[in-house]
């Protein structure tokens, strides 16, 4: 179905004094439904049956969800809020549609709790409110170490309904979401799953003196720790890492955007070894770009370099990391099953875009195949994806695994006007749609920029179990 978004209306002023954004998708007649309202209604029924036992998201028909609105709002000439919550909602294919969504700070029991109401008129859509997330902190005991199994609820809440509540789900985080549900995918191989992932991962805050707003908007991907993405469940790191020459070598090696460097290298592998301490979680780290440091002016690698990052890498992810020469079954397949790793416990995948280290290191995974358009434009690269993803894996790929870039890429232009966060914005609603449906038999790793701006980790586990329950 082609969907259009309806012009942005204003609601009127809150209590506060101030207003939100509404958006909505067009509503379909009554017409039999379309093929992306039948394969959007599957997936929210797998959502369901994954949930936890209804605690954090429940529904007869239909979902809501929450997403973190990635650009900065102007409430006024002097209110800014950074972090808006949306409310996301489809009911496609239900035969009732509610009459009301809910923001709520606790289980949503009845709509005078809420702390905003607001209007449905449409089947499917999502609405911008004035209320930030804050400083919101990891629930479950995650903020900063090994926490409780499963899903859990941070403070935002979502219902709709109509007199009553009907549906209801949270903003989520997911640590233990693959040990969670192994009962169902522990037979998917690791290029059979649906993996949620973070473009970028390491350029989510700068370490360095030097800060600017303006720079923040054309350098920083995310805006939580790899820790914290880990947290909420992405599975996917994708690293650009640079080598500088002074210091102590540890101190040499940093996470950039390109020329501009970001976060040391050495605490983000901790934040990682921590977590792999912690769960059972298989991760997936891909150094996948090399942008300072690595290369002679002829193009050939610096050897001491890659080495003293193999090195590094060794040191602090060595207990877990999974050794390609024994896991890797060979060019053209899937790769090893997600149960053998977790039962090795060698639940570290390190893939590294040179050949010619690779071949010097057998242990390393192979380069992995990079799905990127290479446009500014949403549609052209929605379009590339939509014809990249259902060619792949190619036949003869050296790695089983494969990565859609689902971000686009600035232009000279776009570097002195434009902002990561609003392009992500036109894109991320797009990818959480796509996902659920276009790409939803083929798609491996989903790559994204901030990534709670879209629902990618939700879909991705209730494809996975979809998968694996095809076995």
């Amino acid at each position: 179905m082609a969907v259009s978004w309806v012009t942005v209306l204003a609601l009127a002023a809150t209590a506060l004094g101030a207003s939100i954004a509404l958006r909505t998708l067009a509503v379909p007649g009554r017409a039999p439904p379309t093929e992306f309202q039948l394969k959007s209604s599957r997936i929210i029924r797998t959502l369901k049956r994954v949930s936890d036992k209804d605690t954090l998201e429940k529904s007869s028909c239909g979902r809501v969800w929450v997403t973190v609105h990635s650009p900065e709002l102007r409430l006024s000439t002097t209110r800014r809020l950074q972090d808006a919550i949306e409310l996301n909602w489809d009911f496609n294919g239900c035969s009732n549609v509610p009459k009301q969504i809910g923001l709520f700070d606790a289980r949503p029991e009845d709509f005078s709790q809420a702390l905003r109401t607001y209007p449905l008129d449409s089947v499917s859509g999502f609405l911008i409110t004035n209320v930030s997330l804050g400083d919101a902190a990891l629930p479950g005991g995650w903020e900063s170490g090994g926490g409780y199994k499963g899903g859990h609820c941070l403070w935002p809440r979502v219902a709709a309904g109509g007199d009553r509540v009907d549906t209801y789900n949270c903003l989520k985080i997911q640590p233990t979401w693959m040990e969670d549900n192994m009962n169902k995918i522990a037979e998917l191989r690791i290029g059979e799953l649906a993996l949620p992932g973070t473009h970028n991962a390491g350029s989510w805050k700068f370490n360095t003196a030097f800060n600017t707003a303006s720079r923040d908007n054309i350098v920083l991907c995310q805006d939580r720790s790899v820790w914290a993405q880990l947290v909420h469940g992405i599975r996917y790191l994708d690293f650009r890492i640079a080598y500088y020459g002074a210091g102590h070598e540890d101190e040499r090696y940093w996470l950039n955007h390109n020329m501009v460097r970001v976060r040391p290298l050495v605490p983000l592998l901790r934040e990682i070894r921590v977590f792999l301490d912690a769960t059972k979680e298989v991760v997936f780290l891909d150094a996948h770009h090399f942008p300072i440091g690595f290369y002679e002016p002829d193009g050939s690698p610096i050897r001491k370099v890659h080495a003293g990052l193999l090195e590094i890498v060794q040191r602090e992810l060595g207990p877990h990391l999974a050794d390609a020469s024994e896991f890797h079954t060979g060019f053209g397949t899937r790769g090893p099953k997600l149960q053998t790793l977790v039962e090795a416990n060698k639940r570290l995948l390190f893939s590294y875009v040179d050949n010619a280290i690779v071949g010097e290191n057998n242990w390393l995974w192979p380069i992995l195949p990079h799905l990127w358009a290479n446009t500014n434009n949403p549609d052209t690269l929605l379009a590339y994806l939509d014809r990249a993803i259902s060619s792949s894996p190619l036949p003869h790929a050296r790695s089983p695994l494969y990565s859609a870039m689902a971000q686009t890429t600035f232009n000279v232009w776009d570097i002195f006007k434009g902002s990561l966060r609003v392009s992500a914005d036109a894109v991320n609603r797009n990818v959480t749609e796509r996902l659920g449906t276009k790409w939803r038999n083929q798609a491996n790793i989903v790559s994204t920029d901030f990534f709670l701006g879209n629902d990618v980790i939700d879909v991705s586990i209730a494809l996975s179990v979809e998968r694996g329950g095809r076995l």
